[in-house]
């Protein structure tokens, strides 16, 4: 997914966010994408960067990471973490402007979590969380010199491989945590993704959701992320008057 994926806490804690997609467009052989975004949702604030490249006229690597923190570090009550990715896929350019493309990949996510009442300051203790993601990201889109835009939907599975739970006097944290360990969620996670520009270089920004469709009704992860960046390619076409 990582990119992270992540982290969070205040009133809620969150032990996954979905990290910006990857959704390159390229068109052909030694094309180079790095973009840097920040982004978040209602708990969290992430910055990520992201790499892409066309090693073949069929073939891309891709590789992402994302680091994110949520809640007050200064009065204990707080997660943050890291996440990493790498991909490989496919892209097809379809006529003169659109792009298919279909990436797979793998990511790992390490997670540091500190609970406090806010109230009356008591310290509940920690947790080290950490996670594996598998994934599959199709991806359809429009490529000019001016605009891109693309409709992606990432499918993954999140392994929990590491919950240290020292948590105490927090039952809830403490049950959530135990929870945690006992998941294998499915993630559905469509996302649109605008650039607007000149050629190699364009802002963009994403919208993406993380539908959990298998964890039932315990909530460990943030729905919504929105993320704004800036993209900048590097390619023959990028240099040329036509796409």
């Amino acid at each position: 997914m990582i990119i992270v994926s992540l982290v969070s806490e205040s009133c809620s804690r969150y032990y996954y966010v979905a990290n910006v997609q990857n959704v390159p467009m390229l068109k052909q052989k030694d094309e180079l994408h790095l973009s840097g975004f920040v982004g978040g949702g209602d708990e969290t604030t992430c910055y990520e960067a992201q790499v892409a490249y066309s090693a073949t006229n069929h073939m891309g690597i891709m590789a992402n990471i994302m680091t994110g923190k949520g809640g007050n570090i200064q009065t204990h009550n707080y997660g943050k973490g890291t996440f990493a990715e790498g991909a490989v896929g496919y892209y097809k350019p379809m006529g003169k402007l659109g792009v298919f493309e279909i990436y797979g990949g793998i990511g790992g996510c390490g997670q540091h979590h500190e609970f406090c009442n806010s109230y009356t300051s008591e310290n509940h203790g920690y947790a080290d969380v950490s996670y594996m993601r598998l994934f599959v990201q199709p991806s359809f889109g429009i490529s000019t010199q001016v605009f891109d835009f693309a409709l992606s939907a990432r499918m993954c599975n999140v392994i929990y491989t590491r919950v240290d739970n020292m948590v105490s006097g927090n039952i809830d944290a403490y049950n959530n945590l135990v929870n945690l360990q006992e998941q294998l969620p499915f993630n559905f996670e469509p996302a649109a993704t605008l650039r607007i520009g000149w050629k190699n270089v364009k802002a963009q920004a994403q919208l993406e959701y993380a539908g959990f469709i298998n964890s039932g009704s315990f909530i460990f992860g943030e729905d919504w992320h929105i993320s704004f960046g800036l993209n900048i390619s590097f390619s023959a076409r990028s240099k040329s008057k036509s796409n």
